[in-house]
């Protein structure tokens, strides 16, 4: 199969690439800053402008201006999107898979919520409204432009990557670093996703295309696991124990007191619990 692909130097992106070669498919690499022709890797202005022609069978869109874009670069999100219908026009593409974020539905809250594909989007940062406003986007082009979609929120990847979401906590479990924590860090629940789970899931598309319906799902491992879970997670995939010392509960009471170091504490030990079913039951 002809794919594709955008965001190949992105932490998923740059191990998708080479795991989608080595099960036969070819792969075009969609760059908006260099080429590379000799690897396959071109501009959107190339392929638009017809210097480089190929047909493609699929796009994976999963580049990004950055996770953290403010405001203001919300709208270079959405013009990578239609940048991206541009080049399915000219490569005779009709089938587009989207990598969007859990982010749509909010950040991580010390109230325990399980998100479902129906629950109410509430973005609360920009990448989030990016996406979501990127979600919107693709199901009203659709059907003007006449492609088949499926959009993929994701929860972070369990992968080490250097720009990775999780990059620091590899780092420091890695490094042998003593991580102070509190009895919180048992109990919450979040959700994550093994770049197994992930790939697998891919599979079943590029084995059936007529399976990209037009729809939105949630992909997640089943069980969300407690912030030392993820610490331990880490560790056995870098072989190495984490050293989570425990610190007295008062001192987190009184951290989250503090508007500025609440915010730090919710991220870190924070919920924010989606639901996979919609997928599991569609497709496994």
């Amino acid at each position: 199969m002809n794919i594709a692909l955008t965001g190949s130097s992105g932490s998923i992106g740059s191990i998708l690439v080479n795991d989608l070669k080595s099960a036969g498919h070819k792969i075009f690499c969609i760059s908006s800053s260099h080429s590379f022709h000799e690897k396959n890797i071109y501009t959107y202005d190339e392929i638009i402008s017809r210097k480089i022609n190929f047909e493609a069978d699929l796009i994976f869109h999963l580049a990004s201006i950055n996770s953290n874009l403010d405001e203001s670069q919300i709208d270079e999100e959405l013009n990578l999107c239609k940048s991206v219908f541009k080049v399915m026009e000219v490569t005779g593409c009709s089938n587009l898979i989207f990598f969007s974020s859990i982010k749509v539905y909010g950040e991580n809250s010390f109230e325990i919520n399980q998100f479902t594909e129906d629950s109410i989007l509430e973005p609360k940062s920009s990448y989030g409204e990016a996406k979501k406003q990127c979600e919107k986007l693709i199901t009203e082009m659709s059907s003007i432009l006449n492609f088949n979609y499926l959009i993929l929120r994701l929860p972070p990847l369990l992968i080490e990557h250097s720009i990775s979401s999780l990059a620091k906590l590899f780092f420091i479990v890695k490094k042998g670093i003593p991580i102070p924590s509190f009895k919180i860090g048992d109990e919450n629940e979040r959700s994550f996703l093994s770049y197994k789970l992930l790939l697998s899931s891919i599979k079943i598309f590029l084995n059936d295309k007529t399976k990209i319906n037009n729809e939105i799902f949630n992909l997640s491992d089943e069980r969300a696991i407690s912030t030392h879970d993820l610490f331990e997670k880490i560790g056995i995939q870098l072989n190495k124990k984490p050293k989570i010392i425990y610190l007295p509960d008062f001192i987190f009471n009184q951290m989250i007191k503090l508007n500025r170091l609440q915010l730090i504490m919710c991220r870190l030990f924070g919920n924010f619990k989606i639901s996979s079913e919609k997928f599991k039951s569609t497709f496994l």
